[in-house]
């Protein structure tokens, strides 16, 4: 049983880990095809100062626009695409994790999505001070039970 959760657990973190790149391959073909728009569907505070009849006018435009380019089929597959991502995780929630190898794997899942979400750079827009603080300690806290766990398979060795 408790080596049935481990392999689990590797096959559910491997799958989600295949989902995320899925993902991401998206995330980047969505905005190459976003760049290739007319610069007025990119920069929508252009719109300011338009009537109502001129905005809705470009709005039914941008949405013709995006879907003659597929992005709507892009972001449909995305969504797909993170309903099953937390289908796998709920999954992996659920598991009574019995090894620090299973701790760890989670831990190192939630690490990694976190910091898709957390700037760490102190010149992006979207930087905070406590939330680059606290994805340092979750980092080095990861660290810590890896280095933890590599040090107690050499002493078992």
């Amino acid at each position: 049983m408790h080596m049935t959760v481990i392999v689990n657990n590797m096959l559910l973190v491997r799958r989600i880990n295949d989902l995320q790149r899925q993902r991401d391959e998206l995330a980047e073909r969505q905005d190459r095809m976003r760049s290739i728009l007319p610069e007025w569907t990119i920069e929508p505070l252009k719109l300011a100062g338009m009537s109502a009849r001129e905005i809705e006018t470009m709005v039914s435009e941008i949405s013709a626009t995006e879907q003659q380019n597929g992005i709507g089929e892009i972001e449909q597959t995305m969504e797909r695409i993170d309903q099953q991502i937390e289908e796998i995780e709920n999954q992996l929630i659920s598991f009574r994790h019995k090894s620090l190898e299973g701790v760890e794997t989670v831990f190192r899942l939630a690490v990694e999505r976190l910091r898709r979400q957390v700037s760490t750079d102190p010149n992006d827009v979207f930087y905070d001070y406590g939330e680059a603080r606290i994805m340092f300690m979750l980092d080095s806290a990861l660290d810590d039970l890896n280095a933890y766990m590599h040090a107690d398979h050499r002493v078992a060795s």
